[in-house]
């Protein structure tokens, strides 16, 4: 019984990495979404090491931050979550490609796009309505393509 809850928690949480994101790629980011996942003192910590705190801190950044891009694309995989009792870590790995909206990057790169590698860095607490994200950090481990010109790392 107990592995069976565990199984249910672990793709609880995976879930809600993977329609967060499925929700950026879509530009669908709202405070509806960030409610959805991430708890209500929840951190996200972008690529740069800037935080922000709260739902209505990081849907701010989310919604700046996906304006930037005509379009973004994240695959997420190897999910590894850690479950103790009402708290669980997780990690995993990521793929994301980002076209840049016009202006944005450099208009005189050959490319108007970049792709990243990274990892997800978590934890995820049990609520009352579900499993939510107290922290969420995403590390940049590889960068090629297109850099952006005149955006301040709070942005991103």
């Amino acid at each position: 019984m107990r592995a069976t809850i565990e199984s249910a928690d672990r793709a609880e949480i995976s879930a809600l990495l993977s329609r967060y994101y499925r929700a950026v790629d879509d530009k669908r980011v709202d405070r509806a979404l960030v409610e959805a996942t991430f708890a209500v003192d929840g951190r996200w910590v972008s690529p740069t090491g800037v935080a922000r705190v709260g739902h209505e801190a990081i849907a701010a950044q989310q919604i700046d931050a996906i304006a930037l891009f005509r379009a973004t694309h994240h695959t997420t995989t190897d999910h590894l979550i850690e479950i103790e009792g009402d708290t669980a870590r997780l990690q995993a790995n990521v793929t994301a490609m980002h076209l840049w909206t016009p202006g944005t990057g450099d208009a005189a790169a050959l490319e108007s796009h970049f792709l990243a590698g990274g990892v997800f860095e978590g934890h995820a607490v049990r609520t009352s309505v579900g499993w939510r994200f107290s922290e969420l950090a995403l590390r940049i481990v590889w960068r090629t393509g297109a850099l952006p010109i005149h955006i301040s790392p709070e942005k991103v």
